[in-house]
Parts: C-alpha cells; structure tokens; sequence
C-alpha cells in the first residue's frame, strides 16, 4: 500500500514539476524525493542586501500560486539562503527576512497561510565556494520545497489501499 501510494503522490508531483519548469522562468525545478524544489537565485527576487520582492519577480511567483492552485493538496517550505559576506548573525537574518517576504507574497495572492513554512539557514548549506562573486551570487537563493500535505497522503493511502 505504502508503494503505491507514494505513486500516486509521485505522479501528481510529476505532473506540476514539469508545469512549473514551462511556466515559472528563471527558476530551476527539479523533482526530489516525493516532492519539488523550485530554486530562484535571490538576484531574481530581491536586490543585494534586500528582502523586498521585487516587481519583475512577482511574475514568477504568481505562477507558483497558479499551480499550488491547481494541486490544492501540496504544502511549501520556503528557505533562504546567503553567501558569506557579513557576520553569521546577519547572514541568518536576512534569509529568514527573505523566505518570510516570499511566503507573505504568495499568502497575499491567496495561497493559504497554514500551507507555508519558511526558514533561514544563511551562509549554511553553500552549494559553490564563496571565495568569487560567481559562487556568491549562486549560493544567494531561495528554495521552495513542494511536498504532499497530510491530506494528500491520506488520500493517496486510500485510494490505494481500496
């Protein structure tokens, strides 16, 4: 039951994962696990040292809202992320200032509060060295996990155990 239940979940995270890398642009999407993860480079969305979202990005968001629209039963994490210039402190602050700016985004477009959940981890998980501005701006980003909510997986177990 467990099997099939997860293809249940795996084909409809199938389905929006290849909707969102046609229609959210500049964003890499990629399927993970049982879910989705949407990275923007946080140059997409803000200016340097910002949290606001800029204009030219909320394009993008608005067409993450469309598809959690369409699969009403998935859950987001936003986490931000940082190079390494300036303290740790800071560093941490501003990506939790950035990941809730995103969510508050998306709740202000009609995504509902309790699908969202936001994190900070800074300099933390680089994925390039922050020694050239190149690694920086790539290790500068935002990731939206989408994942099965609750519901989902009960649904999923249902119809698969029945």
């Amino acid at each position: 039951v467990g099997g099939a239940a997860g293809a249940i979940i795996g084909d409809q995270m199938d389905r929006q994962a290849a909707e969102l890398k046609q229609n959210v642009k500049g964003a890499r999407v990629e399927r993970v696990g049982e879910g989705i993860q949407v990275t923007f480079e946080s140059g997409l969305l803000y200016d340097f040292d910002s949290d606001d979202v800029k204009n030219e990005a909320r394009a993008n968001l608005r067409e993450l809202v469309r598809s959690l629209e369409k699969y009403p039963d998935s859950d987001l994490l936003i986490l931000g992320h940082t190079d390494s210039v300036g303290t740790a402190e800071y560093n941490k602050d501003l990506s939790v200032r950035r990941a809730d700016a995103a969510a508050e985004y998306l709740i202000s477009q009609g995504v509902r509060r309790t699908r969202v959940g936001t994190g900070g981890l800074g300099e933390e998980e680089p994925l390039f060295s922050n020694d050239a501005e190149s690694g920086r701006r790539q290790n500068r980003r935002v990731e939206v996990a989408i994942y099965a909510s609750e519901k989902l997986r009960e649904e999923a177990r249902r119809k698969a155990g029945g």
